[in-house]
């Protein structure tokens, strides 16, 4: 009996420690609940009151701003004095609501516009403000400050050496303005990044040295000309995007480079670039060791229109890979009757695989022809 009182009395005893905890544990989760809707509803009412305060001030600087860019035949005087009141109805305005109006103005503007436009951050401060930015230890910083200068076209002597910077996204950003400045050394960095370990910085690269154009040609191509790199797949990318005969060199030698993936993209490049020498390229091509250099070979022979090609490509319907084969045979059908007189030939091939696909290749409709082509 007194056993079973103690036991009572102990489990009494746990029933009220727990209550208490899930009490407390209830108290204080309520508690959080409470400080964070009243966090949410202040936010809210700050911001209200935020948007009320600057609202008209916002207005004002907006108005101003476009009258200055559409007032192009003004007087220099006039011009001055426009100037001056959009750079007073700016002051007004806390920094980060003069960044949103210039940035959501520049965005849409070029030439003289947009030199108008870098004037006014300019002389509100703003290009000072965003050259401090990119001096911070911070990278997200740093990133506000070089998206504010892509924009305004400001930071040539300080923006350059983010290209190096510890962040990737701070690198991509560097990278998105050099592709605005076509100098010799910005590209040349541009292209050491296109070998990045982050792929927002090889892409912003690419994008930005397919931007550039013809400027970047020459640098390229000698990059191209190098030894052999991790970073000739993206390389080679931006050549296929500018497609310029004077890739040539590079493209020849890249066909006996030891990656496959290098010696397709070669051959890709060649079929868009032309030329007898890289013809006679893609034709050695059609024996290499990899299928999907073949196939890449009998492709841009197709699209290259080499009629001298076809014997070798007659041959190629007996490749042991499927896409080698149909390669060949597109390719055959687009050089016109010559190509049809071989694939017909290739009906009664001892290899019943060529047998088979120069059927295939003739079945084909010709209005289906270009789909199957591309």
């Amino acid at each position: 009996m007194c056993s079973y009182n103690a036991f009572a009395g102990r489990w009494r005893f746990d029933t009220l420690v727990s209550r208490d905890i899930v009490l407390r544990a209830i108290f204080v989760e309520g508690l959080i609940l409470g400080i964070t809707l009243a966090l949410i509803f202040g936010h809210a009412a700050w911001l209200g009151w935020y948007k009320s305060l600057y609202n008209a001030r916002l207005g004002a600087a907006r108005e101003s701003l476009t009258k200055l860019l559409d007032a192009s035949e003004t007087s220099t005087e006039k011009r001055e004095e426009m100037i001056r009141r959009s750079v007073e109805a700016l002051g007004k305005l806390p920094a980060q609501l003069q960044i949103g109006i210039f940035k959501s103005l520049a965005r849409n503007l070029c030439g003289q516009q947009k030199k108008t436009v870098g004037d006014l951050a300019m002389r509100a401060g703003l290009l000072a403000l965003a050259d401090r930015g990119l001096l911070s230890h911070r990278w997200w910083r740093r990133l506000h400050a070089a998206r504010l200068l892509t924009v305004l076209d400001g930071g040539p002597a300080v923006i350059p050496q983010l290209l190096n910077d510890t962040n990737p996204h701070v690198r991509a950003q560097a990278a998105e303005w050099a592709g605005e400045h076509p100098r010799p050394e910005l590209i040349r960095a541009l292209l050491k990044l296109l070998n990045d370990p982050a792929k927002i910085c090889r892409f912003t690269a690419q994008n930005s040295l397919l931007k550039m154009g013809h400027v970047a040609v020459p640098y390229l191509s000698q990059y191209l000309l190098q030894k052999s790199s991790p970073a000739f797949a993206a390389a080679l990318e931006v050549a296929l995007g500018l497609a310029e005969p004077r890739f040539l060199s590079a493209a020849l030698r890249l066909c006996r480079d030891f990656s496959p993936t290098a010696r397709a993209m070669a051959a890709r490049l060649i079929g868009q670039i032309g030329g007898k020498e890289g013809a006679a390229a893609l034709v050695e091509l059609l024996r290499d060791s990899e299928a999907q250099v073949r196939a890449e070979a009998a492709r841009s022979l197709g699209k290259l229109g080499e009629w001298t090609s076809a014997p070798a490509l007659a041959n190629a319907l007996a490749d042991p890979a499927w896409d080698v084969r149909r390669a060949a045979g597109l390719a055959l059908r687009s050089f016109g009757s010559p190509g049809v007189l071989l694939l017909r030939q290739s009906l009664n091939h001892e290899d019943k695989f060529a047998c088979d696909m120069s059927r295939q290749i003739l079945e084909i409709p010709t209005s289906a022809l270009v789909r199957d082509m591309s």
